[in-house]
Order: C-alpha cells, then sequence, then structure tokens
C-alpha cells in the first residue's frame, strides 16, 4: 500500500487533463515512485546484493555475523571447543587425584611424627624423674648431702654459720644376693 505523495505546483501552465495524464503513466511504468524514491530503492538493492557482502566495493561489516561460511566449519568449532573441554577436564581430575594421594602421604607422614614427638615427650619426663636422677647422679660418682651447713648475714654485714659443715659420705651398698637367695624367698 502506498501513501498518496503531494505534489508542487509547477510553474508551466498545465491543464487538468495533462496533470492526470502524466500521474497515470508515471503509475503505470515506474510504479507510483519518484525519482527519490527510484534512487532510495536502487540504493537498498545495492546494499544487500550477494556481491557487495563478500567485500566486493564496500568494506565488510566487523564482527561474526558472516563467520562461519560453512556448517561444516561451525560444527569443526564446536568439536574443537568440546574437546578443549573434555580435556581440560580430565586433567584437571587427574590433578585432583594426585593432590589426593599426596595429601595422603603427608597425613601418614604427620601421624609419624607426632607418634615420634610424643614417644620423646615420654622419655623426657622418665629421664626427669627423681629415680633416673639419682642413678645417673650416683654414676658419676655423686653423693647425696646431709644437713648442710648456712650461712647467715646479719645486719651489720657479719657472717655467721648455722650447723656444721660435714663431709658427704656415699651410703653403704648392700650386698646382693645371688639368685638362689632370691628364688628360696
Amino acid at each position: 500500500m502506498t501513501v498518496p505523495t503531494r505534489r508542487k505546483p509547477s510553474s508551466t501552465n498545465r491543464t487538468a487533463a495533462q496533470g492526470t495524464a502524466s500521474t497515470t503513466s508515471a503509475t503505470k511504468s515506474g510504479g507510483g515512485r519518484s525519482v527519490a524514491g527510484k534512487r532510495a530503492y536502487a540504493r537498498r538493492s545495492e546494499r544487500t546484493s550477494p556481491q557487495n557482502r563478500t567485500g566486493q566495493g564496500r568494506v565488510a561489516r566487523r564482527g561474526l555475523q558472516n563467520w562461519p561460511k560453512s556448517r561444516a566449519t561451525f560444527v569443526i568449532v564446536l568439536m574443537a571447543l568440546m574437546l578443549c573441554g573434555v580435556a581440560a577436564s580430565l586433567w584437571l581430575s587427574t590433578q585432583a587425584i594426585a593432590d589426593s594421594y599426596r595429601l595422603e602421604r603427608l597425613k601418614e607422614r604427620n601421624a609419624q611424627l607426632v607418634e615420634r614427638a610424643e614417644q620423646l615427650r615420654r622419655e623426657v619426663g622418665q629421664l626427669q624423674s627423681p629415680a633416673s636422677l639419682a642413678e645417673r647422679a650416683e654414676g658419676l660418682g655423686m653423693v647425696p648431702a646431709g644437713n648442710p651447713a648456712r650461712l647467715v648475714v646479719r645486719e651489720d654485714g657479719s657472717l655467721s654459720v648455722v650447723g656444721e659443715p660435714v663431709e658427704a659420705k656415699a651410703p653403704e651398698r648392700k650386698p646382693q644376693r645371688s639368685g638362689e637367695e632370691r628364688d628360696e624367698r
């Protein structure tokens, strides 16, 4: 459906018959289009022609609207993307499994070290016990001291000795019984 257009009055004297005749002849031959309309439609058909889509005569539009040019290319691109995704997924899963094995080994090593630290704490506690200290002191030739003498400092600065200093003597050892005497008891 076309919209009726208004015509400019011409400066020449035309009769009404001439004006209608020219209008009807233009409608039959040009489809009722003016010269400017014909040019606009011609420019439009040039823009949309297949020759200009390939880039002949004009710069092709930017973007991916003309790419890929065939379905095969599109399918190949999609398959490559899927293959990359599968490969990345496989690599990530193998790395996760390797990390889990590494973590398990580290947990075992940590448990061994905790057990060793606890064993060393027990040994230190045992070596610091009074009975163990007495045995080691005796092995070094040390003897227990009796009641020692004490020095007392008076207010004027002089010293006085309280008690008598006595030399420490090793206690007498009880003779060990032989194995036969132990069995009789």
